[in-house]
């Protein structure tokens, strides 16, 4: 039972159900003969309020099927209509599972099979409510009286292959929205993360600072990112300072612009991927766990200023729309980067 909302559920139901046995053990309610159809009830009532975030049409028909037929056989047990006449009363069980259906389908959005379905069992039920009060003759009802049941099987067979519609269909959408290889975990690309990076940054004190938690920031983010790291230009070599780096220490803190993938991307003035460190010559190893890399030059009013540095211990682990983020999220971040010039070490 680890889902919250089962636990919710369940633990409504037996608040609820608690408090009114106590009641009635304690004589303050009528006896058990009165008050069990209530359990119906209850618990369609309890399942609407818990579920009410996510009403699909399963929640919706069950919940409407105890309701109307914890009512329905709350008037037998309160004596308003005698259990005999329950042998004429019968179709309105069925007549109660077409309403189901019905409310169920007209949820939103609507299933006109759940519409379609819970009609005809209303129709169904209806004929034989009409011979049961002697309304029609049983040649007239004899067809719904002996057929009526397949209503119910014909209802079961359309909401199963409706569901393995809806389960084809989003396997299709999975394959086809699905990022090619490794890209940004799921919500990496909107706009509000990017946004809530951004304050971090932009809420820091000093160019050092902002660095720092743009690459916190992004590490925290993204679990494929096992090293963040800001390497400043600072002439002709690229510098790594303490504050500017997330992950384990690496070995090459000074790189001169004609060595590493770092370096290229700063003679190259663009963005450089690598989905295999181990087949290009340009990587300067710097633990034995990276597999894949991406280079984003910064550049602060036209002048670069230096380069994100971000690995990887998964192969192929960045992508064109990783790019794509990775360079408008540091054009952005830019200036609070490199708003204070720092002094060469």
């Amino acid at each position: 039972m680890g889902n919250p909302k089962s636990r919710m559920l369940v633990g409504t139901w037996l608040v609820v159900w608690g408090i009114l046995l106590l009641l009635v053990s304690n004589h303050v309610l009528l006896g058990w003969k009165h008050l069990w159809p209530a359990i119906l009830v209850v618990s369609g009532v309890v399942m609407l309020r818990v579920l009410q975030s996510r009403l699909t049409f399963a929640v919706v028909f069950a919940a409407a099927w105890m309701i109307l037929l914890g009512l329905f056989l709350t008037a037998f047990s309160f004596g308003l209509i005698e259990w005999g006449r329950m042998r004429s009363l019968w179709p309105i069980i069925p007549m109660i599972i077409g309403v189901s259906f019905v409310v169920a389908g007209a949820r939103r959005p609507p299933t006109s099979a759940g519409v379609v379905v819970g009609s005809m069992v209303i129709l169904m039920g209806s004929a034989c409510m009409l011979y049961e009060t002697g309304t029609i003759s049983e040649r007239v009802a004899k067809p719904f009286l002996r057929y009526w049941p397949l209503v119910l099987v014909l209802a079961g067979f359309v909401l199963m292959k409706r569901d393995a519609r809806t389960r084809d269909a989003a396997s299709e959408s999975e394959r086809t929205l699905a990022p090619v290889g490794n890209a940004f975990d799921q919500g990496a690309l909107s706009t509000d993360v990017e946004n809530a990076i951004l304050r971090r940054v932009r809420g820091a004190t000093g160019s050092r600072a902002a660095a720092g938690a743009l690459v916190r920031e992004l590490k925290d983010r993204f679990d494929r990112f096992s090293w963040v790291g800001i390497y400043r230009l600072q002439g002709e070599l690229l510098s790594l300072d303490d504050a500017e780096f997330v992950g384990v220490s690496p070995e090459h803190r000074r790189i001169p612009l004609s060595e590493g993938v770092c370096g290229a991307a700063v003679r190259e003035r663009e963005t450089i991927v690598v989905p295999d460190v181990c087949a290009d010559d340009r990587y300067l190893a710097c633990s034995p766990t990276v597999k894949s890399e991406i280079v984003v030059p910064i550049f602060d009013h036209g002048h670069l200023i230096g380069v994100l540095d971000i690995d990887s211990d998964e192969p192929d682990a960045f992508t064109d729309d990783d790019r794509r983020f990775l360079e408008s999220l540091v054009a952005k971040a830019a200036r609070n980067i490199g708003q204070e010039p720092r002094a060469a070490a």
